[in-house]
């Protein structure tokens, strides 16, 4: 017998009100559902001294049952033992009752656990769905109405998102069920649904099955965010990308195109002043070609949208031509000590993400070194599906209270400041995302005040993969 139960005799004021009561008998689960021991002959005011305080109708509802032999079921919180009861009191004897009882304290925990759990879904703005095994729902939290219009009462019972999804190809629906049925796995996705109005709304989705200790599927959570806005603005990003790149470029190529004319005589000859004008107009345009293009290629990166291209690359003709150019850009003499491993021969890779990561790294090391005995060391070499390239320089290096902040967009730390005014601060930043973020790949550095900087990238292979995108990424030099 796993109920609790007690036999006892109720103690009349002259009144005839009930106020204490005796413990005649008990059974051997008493003592193991509330803890009490010894109670037999025993006032419950003795027991539990507490009980007319923390429970005022306990021995009222004892001496009501003893009187009218009529019997009571209730739920009690009995504070003292900080335990809940489902109690049945009968009476076949005026002025005795019989006792029968289970202790439901972990039954009332649970409810109170899931009330605690149903108050913070409800106050999720995210969907949750819960499912039995066939997709059936038993539970939506008050988001669902909010993003679907319909009620809990319309969707539970139902097959999970039978009301509002709109068919996506049978490929979609088999793979997902095999994930997350047959695997156990969580699936992520990207789903199109109706709302009850008909409205069209993207959301992604992310099914957990639970499982039980014999690991069969209990249920499934469901969590569905809606980015209906979020693929909205993404498109309007495109839309801006797509005539920025052509609106914002045009002017200063039509500047860059006339500057060379006149630089070169061709409408009629300058002077010595003339050219000196021509010259910083052309760098200038030059720079802010060169901005354009750092800022649209920082677009594509975090929207995830440029376009990849693997070819053949010869890394030590790119390599040397921007250190031609940039020679003839900064007027100086550069020392170049180049270390390429045989396995470069056979690098295959988008040219435009070597070319942006080798410009941004070059260009650093020419700003920032000694414009006398500058010394610049490039290593680089496939090993392991990986590509690794490290550019070392002998200049003005990174101040320590800087470095932690080096990859952050827009930032320069102060010495850099000082040698280059015209810098944007967005190389770095730019060959992070596109590196790290978007292709798996990493970048370090080591650097020490006035004793200069060796930049590392690693690269994998594998990710530089053919992609379909809006665009390539532009050069910035």
């Amino acid at each position: 017998m796993l109920d609790g139960l007690a036999y006892g005799q109720v103690i009349y004021d002259e009144r005839g009100e009930a106020i204490d009561y005796i413990y005649l008998q008990v059974n051997k689960n008493f003592e193991k559902l509330t803890g009490l021991k010894d109670v037999i002959g025993k006032k419950v005011t003795e027991v539990v001294t507490d009980i007319g305080t923390s429970n005022p109708d306990w021995i009222p509802a004892h001496g009501r049952v003893a009187t009218t032999g009529k019997p009571e079921r209730f739920e009690e919180y009995i504070a003292p033992l900080s335990k809940w009861f489902f109690i049945s009191l009968y009476s076949t004897q005026k002025g005795f009752f019989i006792s029968v009882f289970q202790n439901i304290t972990e039954r009332k925990q649970m409810e109170k656990n899931m009330e605690d759990f149903k108050l913070a879904l409800d106050n999720i703005s995210d969907n949750v769905i819960i499912t039995d095994p066939e997709g059936v729902v038993v539970y939506v939290n008050k988001a669902v109405e909010k993003a679907t219009g319909y009620k809990p009462d319309e969707v539970i019972g139902k097959k999970s998102g039978a009301l509002w999804k709109t068919p996506m190809p049978l490929a979609y629906y088999q793979n997902m069920w095999n994930v997350i049925k047959a695997q156990k796995k969580v699936f992520v996705g990207e789903i199109q649904n109706r709302r009850k109005n008909g409205e069209l709304y993207t959301a992604i989705i992310s099914i957990s099955p639970v499982l039980d200790a014999k690991s069969d599927v209990e249920f499934f959570v469901s969590i569905e965010r809606d980015v209906t806005k979020e693929r909205e603005v993404e498109r309007a990003k495109n839309e801006f990308l797509s005539l920025a790149s052509h609106q914002l470029r045009t002017p200063p190529s039509i500047i860059g195109w006339y500057t060379e004319m006149l630089q070169s005589g061709e409408l009629g000859p300058i002077n010595e002043k003339q050219a000196d004008y021509l010259k910083e107009i052309y760098a200038a345009n030059k720079r802010m070609i060169a901005i354009i293009n750092s800022l649209l290629n920082i677009s594509r990166i975090e929207m995830g949208t440029f376009a990849i291209s693997p070819k053949e690359i010869d890394l030590k003709a790119i390599v040397d031509e921007t250190a031609k150019e940039l020679s003839s850009q900064f007027k100086r003499t550069i020392i170049m000590k180049a270390d390429y491993d045989p396995s470069i021969k056979s690098f295959k890779a988008d040219p435009n993400i070597i070319q942006i990561v080798i410009d941004n790294l070059l260009s650093n090391a020419f700003k920032y070194s000694p414009p006398e005995n500058t010394t610049i060391e490039i290593t680089a070499r496939v090993e392991n599906d990986f590509f690794f390239l490290s550019v070392k320089d002998n200049g003005i290096g990174i101040p320590a209270k800087d470095q932690a902040r080096v990859f952050e967009k827009l930032f320069r730390a102060d010495n850099a400041i000082s040698a280059n005014p015209d810098g944007t601060g967005l190389g770095l930043y730019m060959i992070k995302k596109v590196i790290v973020d978007g292709l798996g790949g990493k970048i370090w550095f080591a650097s020490d005040e006035n004793n200069g900087t060796t930049f590392s990238v690693s690269l994998p292979i594998s990710s530089m993969n053919e992609k379909t995108g809006t665009t390539a990424l532009s050069q910035t030099l």
